[in-house]
């Protein structure tokens, strides 16, 4: 349990430094709580977090072969998140905003939920700038060490959970201080979200070297 806890803080430390800086998911994040309550921001950064844990633990196991993968995927990845963010930003701009938090988990908004997750998701594992910072992980440990089971456990779990604090505190935060915004602001800023999440996307699909 000791070496658990040791490896596990750490990763926890990545995983937050990791999803600090601003991109297309935080941005989502901020514009699903807005437009449609706390829980769509919670569930689009649980996506995201899931994502991160899921290429930590990938790198641990086995960071020689990501590696490889990812270099011959890169330009396919980017095109693919490239065009998941133009036809997200696409979306957001013609779908009028709801008033703020008044979504409620009845079984309509559930299956809203699972797609506000799984679209974070994908598009944080078709950006190849999600990988690279838990390749990074893989070069920083002792390569003629054999692989360590509490390590290879608490690496993913740290983090996902150091992840999705930022992402919650994000979106608490975002739910906090603008929930009492007028519709009209909230389709303003929903417009301004798409243009941003489309000029996001094709930057990443023009950015093949």
């Amino acid at each position: 349990m000791t070496s658990f806890i040791a490896h596990l803080l750490p990763a926890m430390a990545l995983g937050l430094c990791v999803a600090i800086p601003f991109g297309p998911i935080g941005l989502m994040c901020v514009q699903r709580t807005l437009t449609s309550g706390i829980w769509f921001g919670v569930a689009s950064g649980m996506g995201a977090a899931t994502a991160h844990g899921m290429f930590s633990g990938l790198a641990i196991v086995s960071g020689t072969v990501l590696t490889q993968i990812t270099l011959a995927l890169h330009t396919p990845l980017r095109i693919i998140g490239g065009i998941a963010l133009v036809l997200m930003g696409l979306r957001t701009i013609l779908v009028s905003a709801g008033a703020a938090n008044g979504a409620t988990c009845t079984d309509a908004t559930c299956g809203d939920l699972l797609s506000a997750y799984t679209t974070t998701l994908l598009i944080a594992a078709a950006n190849p700038m999600t990988i690279l910072p838990y390749l990074g992980v893989t070069s920083a440990l002792d390569i003629g060490n054999p692989l360590i089971m509490d390590r290879a456990l608490a690496t993913p779990i740290g983090v996902m959970f150091g992840s999705a604090s930022w992402y919650f505190f994000l979106v608490l935060s975002t739910n906090t201080m603008l929930r009492s915004l007028q519709k009209a602001v909230l389709d303003w800023f929903n417009r301004l979200t798409g243009i941003l999440l489309m000029a996001l996307g094709a930057s990443l699909c023009t950015r093949i070297v």
